[in-house]
């Protein structure tokens, strides 16, 4: 009677442990995938650099990115770009307005290197979508002129490559190269016409 009371608490013993064991090793998994700081805020200053778009001033980059996965060395998450960037055409007596509106939805990945912890490179990729909003003049019966606003709304692509350096685990500096390529249907023969709008970045972020 003794000896099978004995072997019940042995058994009971082990079940407790790998109970445990099981409750530490999920810890773990979660401990790893999960990030202590999934989000983090960005502002940058855009800077045309593509033909034809050098002479756009660029006005402010802001994002806001999501981190959902970590590894040993890599971050994966999803983030949204918002640039805003314009133009003055001077024609005659006026300049004419030129606002261009980003959207950029993508996917990213972070690196730390081992032997550089505060130097993180990234890389993303994802949709974009454009709005031009640009002023022009209509003549009306040839006797005046009136500047109308009209706007075109235009998809596209885009993809980053970067590197970022950590002042403190939560405030960072960065600068990267996005590549954005937009689509639109000419007015004159209704071919598809592709157009890069590309820019370097250059600001800060806070991570939370």
């Amino acid at each position: 009677m003794l000896s099978n009371i004995k072997k019940t608490n042995l058994l009971i013993n082990r079940l407790n442990e790998n109970k445990l064991y099981i409750y530490t090793a999920n810890f773990n998994v979660f401990y790893v995938f999960c990030p202590k700081q999934k989000f983090s805020i960005e502002a940058n200053y855009p800077l045309a650099i593509s033909n034809g778009f050098e002479d756009v001033n660029g006005i402010v980059d802001a994002s806001i990115k999501y981190r959902f996965a970590e590894g040993e060395l890599f971050k994966y998450g999803a983030s949204f770009t918002f640039d805003y960037l314009k133009e003055k055409l001077p024609f005659n007596y006026q300049d004419l307005d030129k606002d261009y509106f980003f959207y950029h939805v993508n996917g990213f990945t972070e690196m730390t290197i081992p032997s550089a912890e505060k130097i993180h490179p990234f890389v993303g990729v994802g949709f974009t979508y454009v709005i031009c909003k640009y002023e022009y003049f209509n003549s009306m019966d040839h006797l005046f002129d009136i500047a109308e606003t009209e706007k075109e709304k235009n998809p596209g692509f885009n993809f980053k490559l970067g590197i970022q350096y950590d002042f403190t685990n939560s405030f960072f500096v960065q600068s990267y190269f996005h590549y954005i390529r937009s689509f639109y249907k000419s007015r004159f023969n209704n071919e598809t016409i592709g157009i890069n709008y590309n820019q370097v970045k250059f600001g800060i972020g806070f991570r939370f």
